[in-house]
């Protein structure tokens, strides 16, 4: 029989991560009209919007030091994805110069939800592609008012975070029961991240400004069958929050999902995307609900004498840090060989099927990306907003990144955010490339490259931590 372990003595207080100095938020509608360019499916069988289940929306929160310096602009929008370089890039710099804002200082994040019209011009000549040049312009001009606005806006308040879990995530690498190939599906079998971080910008009298939802698991709760424009789960998701903090904006932040799907996936009507975001909505709820007062830690207050000793805890005033600091970094990361661009057009010129052409124009997207970046420099911006760490990727890291990086620091609130501040690729991790997944089969980036980012990640942190407050 083994020896008894002694027990572990408990820290004699429970932090959450904090940030006080000014916060700011405003947002606005960017929904674009019915009957603009939609085909986001291979399995489509439409090409334009023929309605709208819930708004698109654009929402911003803002960030300063007490003296309103160094100032930090998130940009949440209920968009797809960027399918070039340029596609995101002229709308952030827009926002940069109306601004006056250099590009640490912002983070242009989309929901990634599949059932958000494409952006890019190069669509133009496709049915209803005549209205993309004005859903840009929309974009981009909802994006400068709110940062405007968010900043008017801003007043003393606490930032606090509080993890939770969630129930919808799972793993999307299914081997088929029929050829024993990966596909993309839920796979009850492999456990998911089911970790659901939630944010609470509060006065000191307690009135939310704001929340954050920062949840990884793809919004396709719809698929190609849907014909409505939809934010997929994160509308229900927001309208679940909000109802029960006065109204106060929710900002959903998609993490590093990858390798996630919902339960409820690739269904022909919303009624799954409003399911699923009740579901996040409600866990969100759960874990706001959880936290202590802007400013406060629960503290081991003594024993209290009973038919047991009894271990007391009290709320009691804690320190928040007032610190903010934004890094733009870069790390270099191999390439995988990719036909070129005139290989790819002939191979799309000469595919009969919908939904191999949606495959190769997908993939002369990637391409793309490759020749913009001319080398395989991959590059990230992380904030220290007080105790808690941002960490934008312009790609689709997997679950395991997040999951390591918290792992790596315990102490903190770590929030990954996907496709920020453009689109380069999925980041795989090692086993995913050995199991040929759709993700590692479509990835620019070489076997090795996820692990490789996350030490880059992990430097970057501590370096943060370590810079004088």
């Amino acid at each position: 029989m083994n020896a008894q372990q002694p027990p572990v003595s408990a820290p004699a207080s429970l932090r959450q991560s904090e940030f006080k100095g000014l916060i700011g938020v405003a947002r606005q509608d960017i929904t674009p009209p019915t009957g603009i360019y939609a085909r986001l499916w291979g399995s489509a069988r439409h090409n334009v919007a023929e309605g709208v289940h819930k708004p698109l929306l654009a929402t911003c929160l803002y960030f300063a030091a007490a003296d309103n310096t160094a100032p930090l602009a998130l940009l949440a929008l209920d968009l797809s994805w960027w399918r070039s370089t340029a596609d995101e890039l002229e709308i952030r710099r827009a926002i940069l110069e109306h601004c006056g804002l250099d590009e640490s200082q912002v983070m242009l994040h989309v929901s990634h939800s599949h059932a958000a019209p494409p952006t890019e011009r190069e669509l133009a000549s496709r049915p209803g592609g005549h209205l993309i040049e004005a859903f840009r312009e929309r974009i981009a001009a909802a994006c400068k008012s709110i940062v405007g606005a968010a900043l008017q806006s801003a007043r003393p308040a606490t930032m606090s975070w509080a993890t939770g879990s969630c129930r919808l995530a799972f793993n999307r690498d299914l081997v088929s029961p029929v050829d024993g190939k990966v596909i993309v599906g839920l796979n009850p079998a492999h456990p998911a991240d089911q970790t659901l971080l939630a944010g609470r910008a509060a006065t000191d009298s307690g009135e939310i400004i704001a929340t954050v939802v920062n949840y990884a698991c793809h919004p396709t709760s719809v698929g190609g069958a849907n014909r409505l424009i939809s934010p997929d789960y994160v509308g229900a998701l927001r309208e679940t929050v909000e109802k029960h903090t006065s109204g106060a904006p929710c900002l959903f932040l998609h993490g590093a999902s990858g390798d996630l799907t919902p339960r409820h996936s690739f269904a022909a009507g919303v009624a799954a995307a409003d399911r699923n975001g009740a579901e996040i909505g409600h866990a969100a709820l759960a874990t706001l609900a959880s936290m202590y007062s802007p400013g406060t830690a629960l503290e081991y207050a003594g024993i209290q004498e009973s038919g047991a000793k009894l271990a007391l805890w009290r709320e009691g005033s804690s320190p928040t840090s007032p610190v903010l600091r934004a890094q733009h970094t870069t790390v270099g990361l191999e390439f995988v060989k990719m036909p070129t661009q005139q290989e790819l057009r002939r191979a799309l010129e000469s595919e009969p099927e919908d939904y191999m052409r949606e495959r190769l124009r997908r993939k002369m997207g990637l391409r793309a990306v490759m020749d913009d970046a001319g080398k395989p420099d991959f590059p990230y911006l992380i904030w220290r907003v007080g105790d808690a760490f941002i960490v934008a990727l312009p790609g689709e890291a997997h679950s395991p990144f997040q999951i390591g990086l918290r792992k790596r620091f315990p102490d903190n609130a770590i929030a990954v955010l996907n496709i920020t501040n453009g689109y380069r690729s999925y980041l795989p991790p090692r086993e995913a490339y050995d199991l040929n997944t759709y993700q590692a089969q479509v990835a620019i980036y070489a076997q090795g490259a996820a692990e490789k980012l996350l030490d880059s990640v992990t430097r970057t942190i501590t370096e943060l931590l370590n810079t004088a407050n």
